[in-house]
C-alpha cells in the first residue's frame, strides 16, 4: 500500500479494531546470558521514558522576575539591564512589592521562574519563597561585596552573589541552556529480561529514517520562509524572540548553522521540543536547518585536528525511578536522537548536574564519554574549531543518532552519579534488520515520495496527504505508473482518516488508469483491488469486500510464491471479512494460513504478527477456542509498543484488544486505561468524526457499563452514534452495534421502551446488511429477549431466544459454547414461567455442550451449574440447589482469586437459599461475604452493591434488628438514586421497604413519607403495573391509619368504639386494622367485640349480644336499615307473626324474636327507652363517623363518647328485662 514498487508495501493489514521523542535509547548487547532456560518466566522488555522533572510534552515557560522595592524604572541603567535580560528570556517581570511578587510566582504553576533579588531583602524573602516548586534559582544582586556570605549557603537555590547584570545574564544563559539539554528525554529498554536482550525501540528507528530522508531532500528558499512563519506564529507575543527571528531571516546565510545553534535559543528550543514530542510538521519545516547543521558537523568531523581518544562530559538531571533503570543497564547501548551538546570540562558538567540537589526526586548525572575522533560514521565537532564561534572553547556537539555503550556507573555524592559511556559504531542487530525492512517498505522515486510513505507508517495522515497531493500536481501526465501510485496512496490516506467515499474515488481512479496501461503491473493491480476491498469492508459492504479480496488473491497467486508475504496479507483480509460475516471456520482457516507465512518471513515482533494475533483473538474467541485466544493476546502484549509509532492506528487496535482481555477477566480499571490509551492515539491521528473514534467510544462505554456507571457509559455510546451517523452509511453494521449498546444501557436503567426502540433499530440494520443467519442477528434477538424478560413478557422473550437458537444452530458447531449460552437463556425464561422441567432440560443441554467443549474448571460450566441450582430453588428442592451452587463455587475458587466478582454471585445465591429456608443467620453470613468481595472489586456506588445492601437489610429485618436494616436500606437507596432514573421501579421498592422498617421502629410519619414516595414513583414509572399501584396505595392508606388509631385510643380509651368506627371507614383493611389496634392497645383489644365489662353484662343473653355485635359491625347503610326496624314495635311484631323475610339474615331474625320476648315484659317507658337508646346511640355513631371523615377528630370523639353512654343504658335495660323474664 505504501508504493507500487514494493509488493509487501502494497497491501494494508486490516486490524480489529505521550507523544514520544526518542532522543536516547538503551539497547542491550549482553550475550552471556542463558536465554534457553525453560523454567524461568519470560517477560517482555519494558520501554520507559524519562522526561526530566517537568512536562513530558512541552517545556515550561521561562520567566525572569526582578524584585526590588527601591527600583527606579526611569533610570537608564535599569532600562538597559531589563533589555539585556529580555535578550535571554522575553518574559521578564519587575516587582516592587514583595507580596505581589510571591503571589504571582505561586499562582502560575506551569512556569519556571528565575528570581533576581537585592541583597538587602534576600534574608527576609528567602523563607517565604524558597520552597516554591516553580522557583528554579535565585540570583543575589549586590553592587558591593557582602561581608558575611555564610548564610547564603543555607539556601540551595541561590546561585551566587553578582555585582553586575552582565554576570547574572551569563549565569542565566547557562542555566537555560541546561534546561534545553535536559529537555531531551531518555528511553531505556530494561535488560532484566532473559528472553531477548537485543530489543529495539520503534521511535529511534522511525526518527532515524525521517532524518535520513530530510538530509537527502533538496530545499529551496521557500523552506526557510515557511519555517520563519512558523516561528513568528509561535513567538507572536514575544518581542525579543521576534527580533531574533527577524535577524535570522536577514542574516541566515551570513553565519554557519552551528553559529545559529549556539547563539539563537529559539532554534534550539523549537528543535528540541519538536524532536521530543515527535512534532512531524515542525521537524519537516526545520528540515533545511537540520540538513545544514548536520552537514557542517560532518564536514568539520571529516578533517579532525585530533587523533587521540578524548574524554568529554555531559551533565543533566534524571528522575530517581528512571535512574534505577539506568543502573541496571550496564553493558547496554544508549542512543541519542537529537543533537547532543557535551563539554570537555568536567566542572561545567557538574554545574549542570548539581541542580538535582534542590529536588529530592532527582539525581544528578555526569555522563563521562570516551570518543575516538577517527570514527567518521559518528559525526561530532568541537566548537573551538568553528571560526565564528570563538567563545565556546569547551563544547563538543554531536549530530543526531549517536550511539554509546554504558560501561560503568559510580556514585559521587548523595545526589550525583557518574556514568561512563564509550562511543561505538555497533548497533542492535534486530534494530538494523527492522530498519532495513522498513526502509525497503517506504521506497519511492524521490525523497519526498519516501517521506510521504514514512508519514503514513507513522500515522501522520494530514501531512502525508499534503505531500502526495503535491507529488500528484508536479508529476508529468505521461508518468502513469507514478500517478497510479499517488492516487492509490491518497485513497489509503483518506481511508485511514475515515473519508471512505473519497478513498473509494481515489482507488477507482487508480484502477481506471492501471487498466489502461499497455502492460499492466499485476502486483499494483492486486494492490488496488485489495485497497478497494478494504474500503468496502469498512463501509460494512462485506460481500463486495470479499469479491475484491478474492480478485486480489487470484491475481496474486499468478505471480508470487505460495509463502509470499503478500499472500499472507490477502489471507488475513479475507479472514477478517469471513469473521465479520459470521463464518468463523473459514475465518480461522485463512488466519492459520496467514500465520504460517508470516512466521517464516517476519521477526517475532514484526507489526504483521501483531495484526495477525489481534485478528486471531477475535476469531478464536468466536469459535470457542478461548485458550488460543488467550495465548494470542499474551503474544500481543509482548510485542506492543516495540515497533509501532505512537500515532499508528495499529497500536490503538493493540491497546483495545489488550483492554478486551482485561475486560473479560473482570479487571475493568485496567481495561479502561488501555481503551483510553487507544482513544488518545486516535484523537491525535484522526479527525473528530472518524469511525474508529466511535469504536473507541463504544469500548469505553462498555467498560463504564460493566462498572455500573450507566450514565457515563450512555454518554460514550451516544457520542459514538453521533460520529457514525455523520461518517457511515445508515445501514452500516457498526451503527447497529452502537444501537445495541445503547439498548443494553437503557435496559439496565429500567427504560425498557427506549431499550427496545434501539434494539429494534439494531435488528433493522442487521437484517439489511448481514446474511440471514449471521451470529450478530442471534445476539440482537437475545438482547431483545432479555428486555422482554425484564418486562415479564416471557412468551415474547422466549420467541426471541428461540430465534437466536435457530440462527446459532445453523452457523455454529453443535458443541459451540455460545449455543450453551443460548440454551441457558431459554432455560431462564422457562424458569420464570414456572416451567421448571423444561427449564432444567435446556440447562442440562447447556451443561452437555460445555462438558464437551470446555475444560472441567471453565467458569462457563460454573455458570450453568448455577442456573441448574436456580431451577431447584424454583422446585423448592433447596438441598439440590445448594449442591449445585457449591459445584459452582468449587470451580470459581479454582479459576478466580478469592475476591473475584463471580464468587460474590455464588455466595449471594447460597445466601438466598438459606433465606428461603428461613435460616436467616446463614443467609446473612453469605450475604456479608458478597459485600466484602464487592466492596473490593466495585466502585463505592456500583448498583450491585445496592443489591447486596438490600439483601442484608432484609435479613436484619427478619431477625428483628430494625436499626441495622434501616442503615443498609438507606445505603441501597443512596446508590440507586444516583445510578437509576428517578422513576425506576427499584426506587419505589426501596422506599416501600424502608417504610416497612420504619413502621417496625414505630416511626409512622417517616414511614408514611417513604410509602408516599413509593406510590408516586410507581405511578410515574416507564411501564406502571396497576397491581403494583394498588399494592402501594393500600399500604399507604393503612400506614396513614396508625396515627389516627393511636390518637383515638390513647386519648379516650374507647377501644370498643374505635374499632368498628375504623372498619366502617376502611372496610378493606379489617385484618390490617386488627393488627394495628392490637399493637396500639398492648394486646388488650378483642375485635370485633365490646369491652370485657360490657360483654360480661350481656353474656347471659346471646341474642342481645348479637344485636350489639351486628349493629357495631355493619356498614352505615345496613345499620340505618336496622335502626328503621327498631323504630316501630308493630314492625317487630309483624316480623314475629309472619316469620323471617327472605332478605333477612338468620342472625337478625334471631335478634328480632329475642327482642320481642324482652320488650313484652317491659313497661311502655322501658320500651321507649330501648328504642331511644338504640336510635340515639347509632345516630351519635353516624355523626361521629361523619366528623372523623371530615378530619374533625375532637367532635367525633365527643359523639362516640355520648353514644357509648347510651349503649351502657341499653345494656342496663336489657339486663333488667332478662332478670324479669327469668
Amino acid at each position: 500500500m505504501l508504493s507500487s514498487v514494493s509488493v509487501i508495501a502494497n497491501f494494508k493489514r486490516t486490524s480489529v479494531t505521550d507523544d514520544q521523542a526518542n532522543t536516547a535509547l538503551i539497547l542491550s548487547e549482553s550475550d552471556d546470558v542463558n536465554t534457553t532456560q525453560s523454567n524461568v518466566q519470560q517477560h517482555p522488555i519494558e520501554i520507559d521514558i524519562s522526561f526530566t522533572y517537568w512536562s513530558a510534552h512541552r517545556m515550561k515557560k521561562f520567566i525572569i522576575i526582578w524584585l526590588d522595592p527601591n527600583m527606579n524604572e526611569l533610570n537608564n541603567d535599569y532600562q538597559n539591564s531589563i533589555s539585556q535580560l529580555r535578550q535571554i528570556v522575553g518574559s521578564t517581570k519587575v516587582f516592587t512589592d514583595v507580596e505581589q511578587c510571591i503571589d504571582f510566582i505561586i499562582e502560575i504553576e506551569d512556569a519556571k521562574f528565575f528570581l533576581i533579588l537585592p541583597e538587602a531583602i534576600t534574608k527576609t524573602v528567602m523563607p517565604l519563597i524558597h520552597e516554591a516548586p516553580q522557583l528554579d534559582s535565585i540570583y543575589v544582586f549586590c553592587l558591593n561585596n557582602i561581608k558575611d556570605e555564610q548564610w547564603i549557603s543555607e539556601w540551595k537555590k541561590i546561585k551566587g552573589v553578582f555585582s553586575d547584570i552582565l554576570s547574572i545574564c551569563d549565569q542565566l544563559q547557562r542555566n537555560i541552556k541546561h534546561y534545553e539539554q535536559n529537555g531531551i528525554p531518555t528511553y531505556i529498554i530494561s535488560t532484566s529480561s532473559i528472553a531477548d536482550l537485543n530489543e529495539l525501540d520503534q521511535s529511534f528507528m522511525y526518527s532515524q529514517l525521517l532524518t535520513e530522508i530530510l538530509l537527502e531532500m533538496n530545499y529551496e528558499k521557500a523552506a526557510k520562509t515557511e519555517f520563519i512563519e512558523l516561528c513568528r506564529k509561535q513567538y507572536q507575543d514575544n518581542k525579543v524572540q521576534l527580533h531574533k527571528i527577524d535577524d535570522f531571516e536577514r542574516n541566515y546565510e551570513h553565519h554557519s548553522a552551528l553559529w545559529w545553534y549556539i547563539n539563537q535559543s529559539f532554534i534550539v528550543s523549537m528543535l528540541t521540543r519538536a524532536l521530543r514530542t515527535q512534532n512531524i510538521a515542525t521537524i519537516i519545516k526545520m528540515g533545511f536547518y537540520i540538513k545544514d547543521l548536520h552537514r557542517q558537523i560532518k564536514q568539520k568531523h571529516s578533517t579532525p585536528n585530533k587523533s587521540k581518544i578524548m574524554t568529554i562530559y555531559r551533565g543533566q538531571v534524571m528522575a530517581n525511578a528512571e535512574f534505577e533503570k539506568l543502573k541496571n543497564s550496564i553493558g547496554s547501548l544508549i542512543a541519542f536522537n537529537s543533537f547532543l551538546s557535551t563539554t570537555t570540562s568536567s566542572v561545567e558538567a557538574i554545574l549542570y548536574a548539581e541542580s538535582a540537589q534542590v529536588d529530592p526526586q532527582l539525581v544528578g548525572i555526569i555522563f563521562q564519554m570516551e570518543i575516538d575522533p577517527s570514527i567518521l560514521t559518528i559525526p561530532f565537532v568541537s566548537l573551538s574549531d568553528v571560526d565564528d564561534i570563538p567563545f565556546c572553547q569547551n563544547e563538543i556537539l554531536f549530530s543526531m543518532h549517536t550511539v554509546f555503550r554504558i560501561n560503568a556507573i559510580e556514585q559521587i555524592t548523595n545526589y550525583l552519579w557518574s556514568v561512563d559511556l564509550a562511543l561505538t559504531t555497533n548497533t542492535d542487530d534486530q534494530l538494523q534488520r527492522m530498519t532495513q525492512r522498513l526502509r525497503k517498505e517506504i521506497e519511492g522515486q524521490n525523497p519526498l515520495h519516501r517521506l510521504g510513505n514514512l508519514l503514513i507508517q507513522m500515522g501522520e495522515f494530514d501531512k502525508a496527504e499534503e505531500i502526495f497531493k503535491t507529488l500528484l500536481e508536479t508529476t508529468s501526465n505521461v508518468d502513469l505508473e507514478q500517478i497510479v501510485s499517488f492516487y492509490n496512496q491518497l485513497g489509503c490516506i483518506c481511508k485511514e482518516k475515515g473519508n471512505f467515499s473519497s478513498a473509494l474515488s481515489y482507488h477507482q481512479k487508480a484502477l481506471e488508469i492501471q487498466q489502461k496501461i499497455a502492460v499492466p503491473n499485476h502486483s499494483v493491480l492486486a494492490n488496488i483491488y485489495n485497497n478497494i476491498g478494504e474500503v468496502h469492508r469498512l463501509m460494512g459492504e462485506y460481500s463486495t469486500a470479499l469479491l475484491c479480496y478474492q480478485k486480489t488473491l487470484i491475481i496474486g497467486q499468478e505471480f508470487v510464491t505460495f509463502d509470499s508475504p503478500m499472500l499472507a496479507i490477502i489471507y488475513n483480509n479475507i479472514s477478517q471479512v469471513y469473521n465479520l460475516m459470521g463464518d468463523y471456520s473459514a475465518a480461522l482457516s485463512y488466519l492459520q494460513k496467514t500465520l504460517e507465512i508470516q512466521e517464516k518471513n517476519f521477526p517475532l515482533n514484526d507489526p504483521n504478527l501483531i495484526t495477525k494475533y489481534n485478528n486471531a483473538d477475535q476469531s478464536d474467541g468466536s469459535l470457542g477456542e478461548n485458550s488460543v485466544a488467550s495465548l494470542n493476546l499474551q503474544q500481543v502484549s509482548e510485542i506492543q509498543e516495540k515497533v509501532i509509532p505512537f500515532k499508528n492506528p495499529d497500536l490503538a487496535a493493540t491497546y483495545e484488544n489488550i483492554a478486551r482481555m482485561h475486560y473479560a477477566m473482570g479487571e475493568y480499571s485496567t481495561a479502561l486505561s488501555h481503551h483510553q490509551k487507544a482513544f488518545e492515539i486516535r484523537q491525535k491521528s484522526l479527525t473528530s468524526d472518524h469511525p474508529l473514534l466511535a469504536i473507541t467510544h463504544n469500548n469505553i462505554g462498555q467498560v463504564h457499563y460493566a462498572m455500573g456507571e450507566y450514565s457515563t457509559g450512555l454518554l460514550h455510546h451516544q457520542r459514538a452514534l453521533e460520529i457514525q451517523q455523520k461518517s457511515l452509511p445508515l445501514n452500516h453494521p457498526d451503527l447497529a452495534a452502537t444501537h445495541n449498546h445503547i439498548g443494553r444501557v437503557y435496559d439496565s436503567m429500567g427504560n425498557y421502551s427506549t431499550a427496545l426502540s434501539h434494539l429494534k433499530k439494531t435488528l433493522e440494520i442487521q437484517k439489511e446488511s448481514l446474511p440471514p443467519h449471521h451470529p450478530d442477528l442471534a445476539t440482537t434477538y437475545e438482547n431483545i429477549g432479555r428486555v422482554h424478560y425484564a418486562m415479564r413478557e416471557y412468551s415474547v422473550a422466549l420467541s426471541h431466544h428461540q430465534m437466536a437458537l435457530e440462527i446459532r444452530q445453523k452457523s455454529l458447531m453443535s458443541d459451540h459454547p455460545v449455543l450453551a449460552i443460548t440454551h441457558n437463556n431459554i432455560g431462564q425464561v422457562h424458569y420464570a414461567m414456572g416451567e421448571y422441567s423444561t427449564a432444567l432440560l435446556h440447562h442440562q443441554r447447556a451443561l452437555e455442550i460445555q462438558q464437551k467443549s470446555l475444560p472441567s474448571s471453565h467458569p462457563d460450566l460454573a455458570m450453568t451449574y448455577n442456573n441448574i441450582g436456580e431451577i431447584y430453588v424454583g422446585m423448592i428442592d433447596y438441598l439440590n440447589a445448594i449442591r449445585y451452587y457449591k459445584r459452582t463455587l468449587k470451580i470459581q475458587q479454582v479459576a478466580f482469586p478469592s475476591d473475584h466478582p463471580l464468587l460474590a454471585i455464588t455466595y449471594n445465591n447460597i445466601g438466598r437459599v438459606h433465606e428461603l429456608r428461613e435460616h436467616y443467620s446463614d443467609a446473612l453470613f453469605n450475604y456479608e461475604k458478597v459485600l466484602r468481595i464487592q466492596q473490593k472489586a466495585l466502585p463505592s456506588k456500583h448498583p450491585s452493591l445496592a443489591t447486596i445492601y438490600n439483601s442484608i437489610a432484609e435479613m436484619h429485618r427478619m431477625t428483628g434488628d430494625y436499626s441495622s436494616s434501616l442503615l443498609y436500606h438507606e445505603n441501597t437507596l443512596e446508590i440507586q438514586t444516583k445510578s437509576l432514573p428517578p422513576n425506576h421501579l427499584s426506587l419505589a421498592e426501596r422506599h416501600h421497604q424502608i417504610a416497612v422498617v420504619l413502621e417496625g421502629l414505630h416511626r409512622y410519619n417517616e414511614a408514611a413519607e417513604h410509602a408516599s414516595c413509593a406510590l408516586n414513583i410507581i405511578r410515574h414509572s416507564f411501564e406502571p403495573k396497576q397491581s403494583q399501584v394498588e399494592k402501594y396505595q393500600k399500604y399507604l392508606d393503612e400506614i396513614l391509619l396508625i396515627p389516627e388509631c393511636s390518637k383515638l385510643i390513647k386519648a379516650n380509651n374507647i377501644n370498643e368504639w374505635t374499632y368498628p368506627f375504623l372498619l366502617v371507614l376502611h372496610p378493606s383493611h379489617q385484618s390490617r386494622l386488627h393488627s394495628i389496634l392490637f399493637d396500639l392497645t398492648d394486646g388488650h383489644l378483642m375485635p370485633p367485640s365490646l369491652s370485657h365489662e360490657c360483654l360480661t353484662k350481656l353474656e347471659s343473653n346471646k341474642q342481645v349480644k348479637s344485636i350489639v355485635l351486628e349493629t357495631l359491625s355493619d356498614s352505615v347503610d345496613e345499620r340505618d336499615r336496622v335502626l328503621k326496624d327498631f323504630s316501630s314495635v308493630d314492625h317487630i311484631e309483624s316480623i314475629y307473626l309472619l316469620g323471617k323475610p327472605p332478605e333477612m339474615s338468620e342472625q337478625r331474625y334471631s335478634f328480632f324474636t329475642s327482642f320481642r320476648k324482652v320488650s313484652i315484659f317491659c313497661e311502655n317507658e322501658e320500651e321507649l327507652a330501648v328504642r331511644w337508646a338504640l336510635d340515639t346511640a347509632n345516630e351519635f355513631r353516624r355523626l361521629g363517623g361523619q366528623c372523623a371523615e371530615a378530619g374533625n377528630i375532637d367532635s367525633a370523639l365527643e359523639y362516640f363518647q355520648r353514644g357509648k353512654e347510651l349503649y351502657k343504658r341499653l345494656a342496663k335495660i336489657i339486663d333488667q328485662a332478662r332478670s324479669q323474664t327469668s
